[in-house]
């Protein structure tokens, strides 16, 4: 049929604007998909390093022995005093090695202790020979529910998987403590197993995250499609009317209806398919030439925007989609000609969509009485094209918070420090002990790590920080609950414990981010926050330290309340300032500077240091973050107290006659009648011979070696013990106790004081000042250090060990040493100082309230300019739509706008008339379209469909962007509407009584 090949092919210029506008909404879609994916595949192989093999979760019955994996009993102990979680390795241990695909029927019998042998573990993690974890000794006691353990220290185990503070046993030992819980680890089944927690999340995360993002892409897909079907059907309604006639004398000369509605269905899928192949073509080349541009310009764009085999399956989906949706459109558009008898009389005008005007729109003359020309049923297609405009825009407004976030700050905070190379937020790396010093000097500052977790398949943003430090930079509040207050414990926000099913007073197992791990946290309360905030896990910075790979005293951003003043500053600050306690008269004094640049630049800085009334000055150059020691040295002349000043900072340093005499450390009590052996030195080292040292009634002389010999009393007291030497002397006291056993003697140095920054230095000398040989263990603990050795000392045999303590926050710390039962404690004091605040506020560091955008630029690009590319593509395809809605309202009514002009009316007054309707019929439309689109959000985020990386996009809708998308909706259906009356009043009337228009 001739009839059929003309009515598919021959397209007016109306057509072919509608292949136009589905070709922008094709494009927008597969610009969408290129884009989204090209997030989430950039994010995903950032993390693909960081996948997992195992999963761990937390059950109640310590004695699960599941076929296929490895069960870990878990138990609370006592131990000086301190409770501690104690976990049990079976025998076998769960190295991963255990696993294998060839099983024997050894594999199958249970361990001596009860557990099934592993079959799913953790890599090299291996049965302690007694218990290990942060105890000191040779031996402990563990306290359990009614029993009391003694177990040896076995020093050498590894087992950094679980946290520092756990102890780490054999099963039997747990259970025998009372187990009441137990760690259950499995193979992963998936890259994100819908079981358990992943030993390291952050792949996973990524890869459950960008499920999450298909689905809201799926929505934004369907909510296109709608207006891809007005458009199509509102073209096709024109075309149908324009040659009814035509159509009612095929059917009267025996064309049946269904031959009619496939011709016209197929021209609409025609349509639909030429729309579609165009689009697709923009939807490629748009964003990569957008990229391209941007890149011109200077603004680097990094996201990879190509049609690869994981893109092609969704983008063909896409297309299908549009190409069936315009089928079914042409296919309802032909209903007027195919319904009824053949010469049956045409439908009203006003029948839009299948039903008359709508009440209260009859018509008339007043503003508020409905539109006077125009079909009150026009409101129907403009609010579903407004509305699916509207919660595009908004979908963006929302994803937009996800985006920081996930990745740092969100809106949060008006400031933000990160590290000036970093490539992510999550290796950015920043001295915690900035906030601290800012803290200390006024300015509300969190110190935050920032972890990506998956929990039975569902991923969630999770952050280490210290609760009151975050409660003071944002507006979260405990709602539920109390403040975690341990390292274990940890709060959960409001719409995240919805999301996983968690109320505070439970416990759940989480395994690693970027690191291999395990730990159990309490989540003792829920907090409210705006934004997406409320749907992260807060949980100790050192439990994020353990589940990261951020270093000891480090996290990966700091957030400020308020920036700081900015004052004067080159960015470099003195962290500290090292030199002796004392030293010999004529030696060289050597003072140490600690220099870090906490600026944004590469800075050089001449640091001035004075000793005494003289004064040195060294040049220093530093890149940013940079750390380094610079040494000074003066020549000790004149004795006396000698001060030593770098700017503020000041150090005491004695200078004393080179011949002084010194006695080694010894320990506070020993046995009577023992034989001591004492080295005699000089402050300049060297060695004192025929010196008389003395106790009580007993003397004895050093010789040439400098040592003395000398038998104690047999009486117990304190003695003192004096060593002299010309008009020298030097003296300490001893005191014998009938029993005690001979331990070596300790000194203990630290600095007296230290900035926040600063990482002190610990020296421990231990000696022995008996006449036979000793074994011990040598423990030294402090901020961040607890180490323990096991030394043998000769006679007079001297060691001396260091250790680097953490920065801490300012206040007082107590460093601990100890060899057998000798044990000697140094308080410091960790000093604030305000000119870091200052130093960080003109370093260039601080950014606004989006702080990490630099950071997330670097990785994605300008990822906002490619948003931005697609919204504008959105606002055409909108426009396309509500042009397509209007021009079939105004041809239903083009004989009414005939007569108008038949009769006088000019071109003016007739465009008046339209867009005059078109305001009484957008307007109404355009706050439908508003709350349709709230609701539809509202919905979708009450069902969990519109939760993107385990941030649940609500429905809160921001003020400041309801009334400016509210007038562009407006002014959208009006630019549409004075479009088409622009057409339609300026053709000769004769033309709009008949033919195509």
């Amino acid at each position: 049929m001739n009839y059929a090949r003309a009515l598919v092919t021959r397209w007016s210029a109306r057509d072919q604007l509608a292949v136009l506008v589905v070709a922008v909404a094709t494009a927008f879609l597969v610009g969408a998909v290129l884009v989204l994916l090209g997030v989430a595949g950039q994010t995903t192989a950032i993390a693909g390093e960081h996948g997992a093999e195992s999963t761990v979760a937390l059950t109640d019955d310590p004695g699960a022995a599941p076929a296929d994996g490895t069960t870990l009993p878990v138990a609370t102990a006592t131990v000086d005093g301190e409770s501690r979680t104690v976990v049990g390795v079976p025998a076998g241990g769960t190295d991963d090695s255990a696993r294998s695909g060839d099983s024997t029927p050894a594999d199958d019998a249970s361990t001596a202790d009860g557990t099934s042998p592993s079959r799913g573990g953790i890599a090299s993690v291996s049965v302690p020979d007694g218990v290990a974890g942060p105890v000191t000794g040779d031996a402990v006691t563990l306290v359990g529910d009614g029993t009391t353990l003694d177990r040896a220290v076995d020093h050498r185990a590894e087992a950094a998987v679980f946290p520092d503070s756990w102890l780490v046993t054999d099963a039997a030992t747990a259970r025998e403590l009372g187990a009441d819980r137990a760690l259950v680890v499995r193979p992963a089944s998936s890259p994100v197993p819908g079981d358990g927690a992943p030993l390291t999340g952050a792949l996973a995360f990524f890869l459950a995250g960008t499920r999450q993002m298909l689905g809201v892409l799926a929505v934004v897909c369907a909510s296109a499609a709608v207006l891809v079907g007005v458009v199509v059907f509102s073209v096709t309604r024109m075309t149908v009317r324009d040659r009814r006639a035509a159509l009612v004398v095929l059917r009267a000369t025996g064309a049946t209806p269904r031959r009619i509605g496939l011709v016209v269905a197929a021209r609409a899928g025609l349509l639909t398919l030429a729309g579609v192949a165009l689009g697709y073509a923009i939807g490629v080349v748009v964003p990569n030439a957008a990229t391209a541009a941007a890149v011109t310009l200077g603004l680097p764009v990094g996201l990879p925007l190509a049609v690869d085999g994981r893109t092609a399956p969704l983008v063909a989906a896409v297309c299908a989609t549009f190409v069936a949706v315009g089928v079914v459109a042409g296919a309802l558009a032909s209903r007027s000609v195919t319904r009824g008898a053949p010469l049956d009389p045409k439908p009203d005008g006003d029948r839009l969509f299948g039903f008359d005007g709508v009440p209260g729109f009859d018509g008339g003359p007043g503003w508020f009485d409905g539109p006077s020309l125009l079909p009150a049923g026009a409101a129907v297609p403009t609010t579903a094209t407004l509305a699916v405009f509207v919660t595009f825009v908004l979908v963006v407004v929302s994803l937009g918070s996800v985006v920081g976030g996930v990745g740092a700050t969100a809106t949060q905070g008006s400031a933000t420090i990160v590290g000036p190379d970093a490539l992510h937020p999550v290796d950015s790396s920043v001295p915690a002990g900035y906030a601290d010093a800012l803290r200390q000097s006024g300015t509300p500052a969190s110190a935050e790590i920032l972890l990506f977790l998956v929990h039975d398949g569902r991923p969630f943003p999770a952050r280490g920080a210290s609760f009151e430090a975050y409660r003071s930079v944002s507006d979260a509040r405990v709602v539920a609950g109390r403040a975690p207050n341990g390292t274990d414990e940890a709060v959960i926000g409001s719409d995240l414990a919805g999301t996983l099913g968690v109320e505070p007073g439970e416990t759940i197992a989480v395994g690693g981010s970027t690191s291999r791990a395990v730990a159990t946290v309490e989540v003792v309360g829920a907090f409210d926050a705006s934004g997406a905030a409320d749907d992260h896990l807060l949980v100790s910075l050192p439990l994020a330290r353990h589940l990261s790979d951020v270093y000891p005293g480090y996290a990966n951003l700091v957030r400020l309340g308020e920036p700081p003043a900015n004052e004067s500053s080159d960015g470099v600050v003195v962290l500290g300032v090292d030199a002796p306690d004392q030293v010999a008269r004529g030696e060289t004094v050597a003072v140490g500077v600690h220099l870090r640049n906490v600026g944004a630049e590469r800075t050089t800085r001449t640091v001035r240091v004075r000793f005494g009334d003289r004064t040195q000055r060294a040049e220093v150059s530093l890149d940013p973050d940079e750390r380094r020691t610079v040494t000074v040295e003066f020549d000790a002349t004149g004795e006396g107290v000698q001060r030593v000043a770098v700017g503020s900072t000041t150090r005491e340093v004695r200078v004393r006659a080179p011949d002084t005499l010194t006695l080694p450390p010894l320990p506070d009590e020993g046995p009577p009648g023992t034989t001591l052996r004492l080295p005699v030195r000089t402050l300049a080292g060297e060695r004192v011979g025929d010196a008389t040292v003395s106790v009580g009634d007993r003397t004895a002389r050093t010789g040439e070696d400098g040592v003395a010999r000398l038998r104690l009393p047999e009486t117990p007291g304190t003695y003192a013990l004096r060593a002299t030497a010309g008009d020298r002397a030097a003296t300490t006291r001893v005191r014998l106790v009938a029993g005690a056993p001979r331990e070596p003697g300790i000194r203990l140095v630290v600095p007296n004081e230290t900035g926040a920054l600063t990482e002190p230095t610990a020296r421990v000398r231990v000696t022995n000042p008996w006449a036979s040989a000793l074994e011990r263990t040598v423990t030294l603990a402090g901020p961040g250090v607890d180490r323990s050795e096991s030394v043998r000392l000769a006679p007079g045999e001297s060691l001396t060990r260091t250790a680097t303590l953490d920065p801490r926050p300012p206040g007082t710390y107590t460093v601990r040493a100890s060899a057998g039962g000798t044990v000697v404690e140094r308080v410091y004091r960790v000093a604030g100082d305000d000119r870091l605040a200052s130093a960080l506020a003109s370093s260039g560091r601080v950014s606004g309230a989006a702080g990490t955008s630099g950071l997330l630029s670097r990785v994605f690009g300008n990822i906002w300019l490619v948003l931005a590319t697609l919204v504008a593509l959105g606002v055409v395809m909108t426009t396309g739509s509500t042009v397509a809605a209007f021009a079939d309202a105004v041809q239903a009514r083009r004989g009414d706008i005939g007569i108008h002009r038949a009769v006088g009316a000019g071109p003016r007054r007739v465009a008046r008339l339209v867009l005059g309707d078109a305001v009484r019929i957008g307007a109404p439309a355009t706050l439908a379209s508003v709350a349709l689109a709230v609701v539809a959000l509202w919905a979708l985020s009450w069902a969990g469909a519109f939760t993107v990386f385990g941030v649940r996009v609500t429905a809160g809708v921001p003020v400041a962007v309801v009334g400016p998308l509210a007038l562009g909706s407006l002014a959208l259906a009006l630019a549409s509407a004075g479009a088409v009356a622009r057409w339609y009043s300026s053709v000769d009337p004769s033309r709009l009584f008949g033919g195509e228009s």
